[in-house]
């Protein structure tokens, strides 16, 4: 972490902010959690007059015991905007949130804003209450990895349609048999 930002989160009142990136295929979105921040060349406002406004970051935890790091975003946003959110093709889209401090007299950035989360959205959900909101699920690449590839299989066809036109699993047979690893194969034989 930056020594200037430590050193202003440490302080007597810092002014923590939020910078958060969508970069969508159609746009990029550049929120903050208040005002509004200038880093790295680029604006970051509280208000996306196409895509809305960012309610709310959820907690962003380690994941443990086989599970990937997550966060949420609230998005409040109008009918027009949720057709874009929700749109498949902004699945996968990059996700970023640093954390940042700001020098409440000049405006400014103290030190190099921390990145705290990098990952993709995910799902969108509809949230429940007076005013309309999008919950989006955003997960990291390592999530990705974690998920069974229960489309693949070792059969020929599968390879076929990985591979068209490649013949190494054409004549090959007892494929389907499970093979059983660190283990005794179970005795099938009956015994009384």
């Amino acid at each position: 972490m930056d020594a200037d930002l430590i050193l202003s989160l440490e302080g007597a009142a810092p002014t923590p902010i939020l910078l958060v990136t969508v970069t969508l295929n159609s746009a990029t979105v550049r929120w903050t959690d208040g005002g509004f921040a200038i880093w790295d060349g680029q604006t970051y406002e509280s208000e996306d007059a196409i895509y809305g406004v960012l309610g709310a970051v959820g907690e962003i935890e380690d994941g443990a015991d086989g599970q990937a790091t997550v966060c949420d975003l609230t998005i409040l946003c109008d009918q027009a905007a949720l057709l874009l959110w929700i749109d498949p093709a902004e699945q996968g889209s990059l996700v970023t949130v640093h954390v940042g401090s700001m020098n409440r007299p000049t405006g400014l950035l103290i030190g190099e804003p921390e990145l705290l989360f990098r990952g993709e959205l995910d799902q969108p959900r509809l949230g429940v209450g007076p005013s309309q909101s999008l919950i989006y699920d955003c997960i990291t690449e390592e999530a990705r990895m974690l998920e069974a590839n229960e489309e693949q299989r070792l059969t020929d066809s599968f390879h076929q349609s990985v591979w068209p036109g490649e013949l190494g699993y054409d004549k090959v047979t007892d494929l389907e048999q499970k093979v059983y690893w660190r283990a005794d194969d179970p005795n099938e034989a009956i015994t009384r």
